[in-house]
């Protein structure tokens, strides 16, 4: 046998015991599923990043032994290996590179004469942030995908939120310039127990307006004068015919809310650099 010095045989010892909790602990991390949110109530719906498999963890939503998972529509149905908990508000997990970051936030809501349900939204991108948001639930052969929400292209942002019983989905665009319109929207996710999934209505919703205009041009030659006066607002020009209870064929300036007191909150604010501004319910 070999003769190894005294001094080698610590020194290699030390190596051992000071890399195996760095190699014991960096692959199983990626080699085991992770559970990342859950309803925490029976039936449990839980959300897990199953094992790393060619740099990726696929997403599933899953309901005891059932067999019948669900999951998010492609690509928003993988994440990076580097599953690690978020830092930032609305982030619960976080990972990827610059070009390939995204955050994932996963919460159970009450659905209105419904059941509990899963909420996931996954927020993923470079220039642009976009965000897809499910709705999941259980039933006697699994989990089921019941509602999905998009943005669509450009600069567009979304958010789903429980507000006195009611579940609120709400969308915009804002373009910023130019001759196309701004976009905003609010719809309620209803449990339609007949079909067993969730439905999208129109909901009551509210606007600040600070300016009219009888083109989009001049609403948005408005939108630049009232954005510098009022810093830190988020203002919109919209297309008055996108709202049944606005007057036709006009373009306002606005900043839209989903409550009425939310709207009298903004307008306390607004007032300061836009003394004739006023709220209206939009729809």
């Amino acid at each position: 046998m070999p003769h190894v010095p005294r001094s080698m045989r610590r020194h290699s010892a030390a190596f051992l015991v000071a890399t195996a909790p760095l190699l014991a602990g960096a692959a199983p991390g990626r080699a085991q599923e992770q559970v990342l949110g859950s309803t925490g109530s029976a039936p449990r719906i839980e959300a897990v990043a199953l094992p790393c498999v060619k740099d990726q963890r696929a997403l599933r939503v899953r309901s005891g032994d059932a067999k019948r998972t669900a999951t998010l529509s492609a690509p928003y149905n993988t994440l990076t290996c580097d599953v690690t908990k978020g830092t930032g508000p609305g982030s619960d997990w976080a990972g990827g590179e610059e070009s390939t970051s995204w955050s994932l936030q996963v919460r159970a809501v009450n659905l209105r004469e419904g059941p509990t349900a899963l909420l996931i939204t996954h927020s993923a991108g470079f220039e642009h942030v976009h965000r897809l948001h499910g709705l999941f639930i259980a039933d006697a052969e699994g989990v089921t995908r019941a509602w999905e929400g998009s943005e669509g292209q450009g600069p567009t942002s979304s958010g789903v939120e429980e507000q006195d019983g009611r579940l609120l989905f709400s969308r915009a665009l804002d373009i910023g310039d130019g001759d196309q319109a701004d976009l905003w929207s609010l719809s309620e996710l209803r449990w339609d127990a007949r079909r067993k999934k969730v439905v999208e209505k129109p909901a009551e919703a509210w606007a600040v307006i600070l300016r009219t205009e009888d083109s989009v041009l001049a609403a948005r030659a408005a939108e630049a004068r009232l954005e510098a006066g009022c810093k830190g607002s988020t203002l919109l020009a919209v297309d008055t015919n996108d709202f049944p209870r606005l007057t036709r064929d006009k373009w306002v300036v606005a900043s839209f809310l989903t409550s009425r007191q939310g709207a009298d909150a903004a307008l306390k604010q607004l007032r300061s650099c836009a003394p004739d501004a006023y709220i209206k319910r939009v729809q």
